[in-house]
């Protein structure tokens, strides 16, 4: 365990005070009419609005809503959630989809509420315990895939994977790189340069796995935040997640792999290659500026890279 746990990686949200009149009217409609109290929500990276909207005589509604202004990209991330959401059996491992808004500008999700909380900080281990269970429960009930929308992670990941590259190329500045990585970059980029083939796989995966993606209710854990997700194996959910989780005071990445089954099984050569595709990505983004509206991602990227190294560092022996 470590002994200083990193805070909740956190974005900039809008308050939904500031959604546009038309976004709101219509998670009005979706809740029967306009809610009785609306809480703001932190966590995560969205520059967009998340917000619980509570009824007083009804089911609570969970809403994220973002504009091409706040930030380009997010809202096709949430077009994709929203089509992931569709595609996935129903579950209480993950929210159910209730509606989308989408006028060209402006997407909004609204899916059920979920009475839960985030995990503790640092990590007890009895809740990693529980999370971990949850999670290799789903990509049981995941495999094979189910979805009819979710690309192959050999695919979906092509425009994150392959940073040790970038760097060797000289795409990115590379001044921020640490001795070790600029000795070894060539070869780094060598070893990553297999993370297609070690993404072989008929798991559907959440592929974003962090604290703050994750809802511990008082009899089950629930898995929110779709976008990203892809068909691999399910040790590259649990690989990608474990940075964070080390940054949380929770246990050495290995450590992690080792509580979960099908991790525990993966080819430790798999493993090394994807290890070095996650590291790669996690240092060559974190160089780069921040991206309008989410201030902190670079530097959680670098935090989350620092760990990732470390434990590059050990698997190679280099």
């Amino acid at each position: 365990m470590t002994d200083a746990p990193a805070p909740f990686a956190a974005g900039k949200h809008l308050p939904w005070a500031d959604v546009p009149a038309k976004v709101t009217a219509w998670a009005a409609g979706v809740g029967g009419g306009p809610p009785d109290r609306v809480t703001d929500l932190a966590g995560g990276f969205s520059p967009g609005a998340t917000a619980l909207l509570v009824y007083d005589d009804g089911p609570d509604v969970f809403v994220k809503a973002v504009g091409v202004g706040l930030n380009p990209d997010t809202p096709d991330l949430h077009r994709r959630e929203a089509a992931i959401a569709r595609s996935l059996p129903p579950s209480t491992l993950w929210p159910r989809l209730i509606d989308t808004y989408d006028d060209g500008d402006w997407v909004a999700l609204a899916l059920e509420a979920v009475d839960g909380r985030l995990p503790r900080h640092p990590w007890e281990p009895g809740e990693l315990d529980r999370v971990v269970t949850a999670l290799a429960g789903m990509h049981e009930r995941l495999t094979p895939n189910p979805s009819d929308v979710a690309a192959p992670a050999a695919e979906g990941l092509r425009s994150v994977f392959g940073g040790w590259r970038i760097l060797a190329d000289g795409d990115t500045d590379g001044t921020g790189l640490n001795e070790w990585s600029r000795r070894h970059l060539g070869r780094l980029a060598a070893l990553e340069s297999a993370w297609p083939e070690a993404c072989a796989g008929d798991t559907l995966l959440h592929v974003d796995l962090r604290s703050d993606n994750m809802l511990l209710t008082h009899d089950s854990v629930v898995f929110v935040d779709w976008p990203h997700a892809a068909v691999g194996p399910p040790v590259l959910d649990v690989l990608a997640w474990a940075p964070s989780v080390n940054l949380e005071g929770g246990p050495d990445p290995d450590e992690l792999l080792a509580r979960h089954p099908a991790a525990r099984s993966a080819d430790p050569e798999v493993v090394t290659v994807l290890v070095a595709a996650l590291a790669g990505f996690l240092v060559q983004r974190s160089l780069l500026p921040p991206p309008p509206g989410l201030p902190t991602l670079r530097a959680f990227q670098g935090a989350q890279g620092e760990v990732a190294l470390r434990w590059l560092r050990r698997r190679t022996g280099w």
